[in-house]
């Protein structure tokens, strides 16, 4: 395990460059959390300025060694790294705008053209800042991070586990903002909540979402069993499936939903073996087998601030240790552009870029 720590952690931006000259073809980023993707540099500055304590980190790398996951640990043990940075931004508009106008800088940089960024709009507001403040700003961000980047950047509205407040008018709040990017709602756990056991009012919100025509992808698979995915296609109409590893333990299921119905798994490899959802062998990891089956299945990064990672360090990965040849890389591209939330003319036009990058079959 200390291979691959030593193989990404601490080397994401200095991989850019060459990964993005290999895979010189555009790129596609579904599973990314806003919340998650803070640069260092930017959690110091604002903790700084408001005298916040980072369990005493005063160097960006102080801050990896208290943030950062470098060997297999859980879901739960992972995100409690948000506690600690997260109040940095918490109710800051001006904040909240400026890692959102970042983001779509870091994306650029990794050769991304399209992204799609999930985060919990209360998990970002006070008492004095509303869910609908935090959107706006996110927008704003995105916004003109879009007009200096040449990138498409747009919001996934997370269900929180254990907050049915907060679950039940999330769906209203998706319509609200559609003008402002809003794609999608979205269901994830947190510090304490990530066993995927969601509550009926998280189950209500996607019914709801699928009957007024709002796409949804949920978490599902990573920290729990098949069952749970299983459930979030029957019982949730989901759209997509965040990670969804733990499909594979049930065939059936597997050869129904990935294969048969084509629905897409949101795969992050290297957050899938820092919350010990797969093996650390990861010339076994599950894009292996979804590769060879022509599952419908992307490759993004998660939570960049917990795993210090890129998406070009995830594409490398996917190549050098997992086995995955160019094209398969590239055909997760092509995935993703078809089965992402882009409302039309768009998402063809995306697609059809995609396609215009091809590479030879090797």
């Amino acid at each position: 395990m200390g291979q691959l720590s030593s193989y990404f952690n601490g080397d994401a931006s200095n991989m850019q460059g060459a990964v993005n000259k290999r895979f010189a073809f555009d790129k596609i980023q579904l599973h990314l959390h806003l919340d998650g993707c803070l640069r260092f540099s930017t959690i110091l500055e604002l903790a700084n300025k408001k005298h916040m304590d980072l369990k005493g980190a005063k160097t960006v790398e102080d801050l990896k060694k208290v943030l950062v996951t470098y060997k297999p640990s859980s879901l739960a043990d992972v995100l409690h790294a948000f506690d600690i940075f997260l109040p940095v931004i918490i109710g800051d508009l001006e904040a909240i705008e400026r890692v959102a106008y970042e983001a779509c800088e870091d994306q650029s940089r990794d050769g991304v053209i399209y992204f799609e960024a999930r985060y919990s709009p209360h998990l970002l507001s006070t008492l004095s800042v509303s869910p609908s403040d935090v959107i706006e700003a996110v927008w704003r961000g995105f916004d003109r991070g879009q007009k200096d980047f040449g990138i498409i950047a747009r919001q996934i509205l997370c269900c929180i586990r254990g907050h049915d407040v907060w679950n039940k008018g999330l769906v209203e709040m998706a319509v609200e903002h559609k003008k402002h990017g809003v794609v999608a709602i979205d269901a994830a756990g947190c510090s304490h909540g990530a066993d995927e056991q969601y509550e009926p009012s998280v189950v209500a919100a996607f019914l709801q979402a699928h009957e007024l025509g709002i796409h949804r992808t949920v978490h599902a698979g990573e920290s729990s069993g098949a069952r749970a995915v299983i459930r979030g296609v029957e019982e949730m109409r989901t759209e997509r499936v965040g990670h969804g590893y733990h499909l594979l333990a049930d065939e059936d299921a597997y050869k129904k939903y990935a294969l048969e119905q084509r629905l897409h798994l949101e795969a992050c490899p290297l957050s899938s073996v820092m919350t010990a959802a797969v093996s650390p062998d990861l010339s076994e990891h599950p894009i292996k087998r979804w590769a060879k089956d022509g599952a419908n299945f992307s490759i993004s990064t998660d939570d960049p601030t917990c795993f210090d990672n890129s998406l070009a360090s995830e594409l490398s990965l996917a190549s050098e240790k997992v086995g995955l040849i160019d094209y398969e890389i590239w055909q997760c591209q092509l995935n993703a552009a078809q089965s992402c939330f882009l409302d039309e003319p768009e998402k063809t036009k995306l697609v059809e870029r995609i396609m215009n990058g091809r590479p030879p079959l090797n």
